[in-house]
């Protein structure tokens, strides 16, 4: 729950995520915004991590796009 916490507060700032996978149950994610840098985590939800994998574009990154739609799918109560 607080690893959810502290996505969704990171989510809620950021336009831009890049994902490097660590392992297959861990992403580290690197959020911006305007292009630049804001903060990072490792990611370990599995549904998390499988929504993450889903949206990745080229070079591993969920665009605008993407992060909007996460957006809309975990901040909309």
């Amino acid at each position: 729950m607080r690893e959810l916490n502290g996505f969704l507060t990171k989510l809620a700032a950021c336009d831009l995520i890049v994902l490097t996978r660590v392992s297959q149950e861990r992403v580290y994610c690197r959020f911006f915004l305007n292009g630049q840098y804001v903060e990072r985590m490792f990611v370990t939800e599995p549904a998390l991590v499988a929504e993450l994998s889903s949206l990745c574009g080229e070079g591993e990154e969920i665009t605008a796009s993407g992060v909007a739609k996460l957006k809309e799918m975990l901040l909309v109560a």
